[in-house]
């Protein structure tokens, strides 16, 4: 059951980077494993929705080479093929990126189509049996003692509301689990944020761009079909509706200059 259509939420709403684990070798190394695996996975079962771009860790002057070495190491312990490059080949292979850089990384990164792996999910579902409602909306459980029967649901096209039974009930809301969680009286605690990325009208670059340093805000460019994107923010948001989405203009302005470092 989907609320809206499919991928509209962050499901759709991502940079579509398809991580090696890199990005998180030194700061979690246990999230870098898992990367690399479901990195692996889905090239191999949807490479339909994947480009296998790779992806540099780019080191500027303002940033430390000593870093590069921890980085490597990282990486490879958690099973991630990581190379140091000589700069003059990375400009070769990505003459986007920043002609300043001092060092860099080149790493199994990717890109994905969040959008047709969506869909991928949904028709390999139906084929297997699934019943896929779009615009179902859960508004409550349905219990029987301590154990969920079923959900109870509202139909956004028709306006109907009336009950699904199953032996099994998965909730699958992403940041409103919270919210389906509190209709079997359980408090799940999470951390509600929200981020902000940077859509360029054309594509800049082919590879994915990261600066080698501890991960911050707006420090990747990653390249996406025709287009390019810049991202991304991290900042707490109170949880209200989601029909509440805030545009903020002052963190596009942010992003842009940002992001421009990596191949300005």
């Amino acid at each position: 059951m989907e609320r809206h259509d499919i991928a509209t939420g962050a499901t759709g709403r991502n940079h579509g980077l398809l991580h090696s684990g890199a990005r998180y070798a030194v700061t979690d190394g246990e999230s870098a494993r898992e990367c690399i695996e479901e990195n692996k996975i889905l090239k191999r079962i949807a490479r339909h929705c994947v480009e296998r771009s790779d992806g540099l860790f780019i080191t500027l002057p303002e940033d430390d080479l000593g870093f590069q070495s921890g980085f490597i190491e990282a990486c490879q312990k958690a099973g991630i093929d990581a190379e140091a490059i000589d700069p003059k080949e990375a400009l070769r292979l990505e003459p986007a990126a920043n002609p300043a850089l001092i060092g860099a990384v080149r790493v199994p990164d990717g890109t994905v189509d969040p959008f047709r792996l969506t869909a991928a999910n949904m028709l390999d579902a139906r084929e297997h049996g699934a019943q896929v409602l779009t615009y179902h909306e859960v508004s409550g459980l349905l219990r029987h003692g301590d154990r969920i029967t079923g959900v109870r649901v509202i139909d956004h096209k028709s306006r109907e509301s009336y009950e699904i039974h199953a032996q099994i009930v998965v909730n699958a809301a992403g940041i409103w689990g919270q919210h389906i969680a509190e209709y079997a009286d359980l408090r799940v605690r999470m951390f509600p944020a929200k981020g902000a990325l940077l859509i360029l009208g054309h594509r800049i670059n082919n590879m994915v761009i990261n600066r080698c340093r501890k991960p911050a805000d707006a420090d990747i460019l990653v390249p996406g079909d025709t287009i390019s994107l810049i991202g991304t923010t991290l900042n707490a948001h109170r949880l209200r509706s989601d029909r509440q989405h805030d545009r903020d203009a002052g963190r596009s302005r942010y992003l842009d200059p940002r992001g421009r470092e990596a191949f300005a």
